[in-house]
């Protein structure tokens, strides 16, 4: 009698189903797109931004950082399995803007209704709810966010919250529907709610105001990408709206850029991602020096402040130069030739 070890399985082998080796290769093709696109965005001029912005128009169109080579761009890299089943509130957010820019372009009934469906289904991931007294429309977050500590409750994004304000009012501009007017003024208001009572605002290392994009109490980093989006959305519906919070969120933020804030995010070589503590620099620098450079020349758009000007030709140097791309990857921590990939795919 011939004995046949135990695999450990009781129907036998486990054989990798055809769905599921279907699904890690689309999720494989979905990453390929999103690093192509990235390394096309990182080798352009952070600086030149798009001229079909019109940043201060009480009617919105193209988003203030549209960098898309040809509509449809964000949808296909938006389409793997394991993106569709997250359906995270910012990969909602991207995949209507997308939209809308095709709308913009086609002026197609079919591409206006995939915008107003996407920022329906983004509609329903929310809800009305009191913050500290004031009406807000929240979209809460429940997955645990890398580095930071577990935690059971959930809790808000920064830049979520003005995307999504930025889309409602894009929306009632398009479709008429009230809801995503009073959703759009509702959605910003948690940036005038500090984050121990359910909010995104808090105070950075230099004590000056903060939207935080992991709004968990006790763990804000103080991102400053998520800070930047979060106010060029919230632009978008104090423009759109007229509405008194977000014209006050708006400026309140600002105003705490204007102060010593961009230089405690500068270390010399490349602008800091956040505010963890670690201030070396690391190849993943240059990529988010490029994002700083391209947001913050879109906020001196709107303000006409010379400073950010000045801080975004400061970080587009740093981005563009081999120097700085040089010393980033000689002193970032970690597996030197990973570093040196990075730094390779994004140049």
């Amino acid at each position: 009698m011939t004995i046949v070890p135990f695999t450990g399985e009781l129907f036998g082998p486990r054989i990798e189903s055809r769905e599921s080796l279907s699904a890690r290769l689309a999720n494989g093709v979905s990453r390929l797109m999103r690093q192509r696109r990235l390394e096309r965005l990182i080798g352009s001029d952070p600086l030149a931004l798009d001229p079909r912005v019109q940043p201060t128009r009480r009617a919105l169109g193209y988003s203030h950082v549209y960098a898309a080579d040809d509509s449809g761009e964000v949808e296909r890299w938006l389409q793997s399995p394991a993106c569709l089943a997250a359906q995270a509130p910012v990969d909602v957010c991207q995949r209507a803007m997308d939209q809308f820019h095709r709308f913009l372009e086609t002026g197609s009934e079919v591409r206006q209704h995939e915008f107003l469906a996407t920022v329906t289904k983004l509609l329903e991931m929310g809800h009305h709810t009191e913050l500290d007294g004031r009406a807000c429309f929240v979209i809460p977050h429940v997955g645990r966010v890398d580095g930071y500590a577990p935690h059971s409750t959930t809790w808000l994004n920064a830049r979520a919250q003005g995307w999504a304000g930025s889309l409602f009012a894009r929306a009632h501009q398009v479709g008429g529907d009230v809801r995503f007017a009073d959703a759009a003024v509702c959605a910003v208001r948690p940036c005038m709610v500090t984050i121990e009572r359910g909010g995104v605002r808090d105070r950075e290392h230099t004590g000056e105001l903060f939207y935080e994009k992991h709004a968990l109490a006790g763990q804000t980093r103080h991102v400053l990408s998520g800070f930047l989006s979060a106010l060029l959305a919230i632009w978008d519906v104090a423009r759109a709206t007229g509405d008194r919070d977000a014209h006050s969120a708006f400026d309140e933020g600002v105003a705490a850029l204007r102060t010593k804030v961009l230089s405690s995010f500068d270390n010399g070589t490349t602008s800091l991602y956040d505010q963890s503590g670690d201030r070396r620099t690391t190849s993943r620098g240059v990529i988010y020096t490029w994002i700083h450079a391209r947001q913050l020349l879109a906020l001196s758009r709107i303000t006409h402040d010379k400073r950010f000007v000045r801080w975004a030709e400061r970080w587009g140097d740093y981005s563009t130069s081999p120097t700085h791309r040089m010393i980033a990857m000689a002193l970032s921590p970690g597996d030197p030739k990973r570093a040196a990939s990075e730094m390779a795919r994004a140049s």
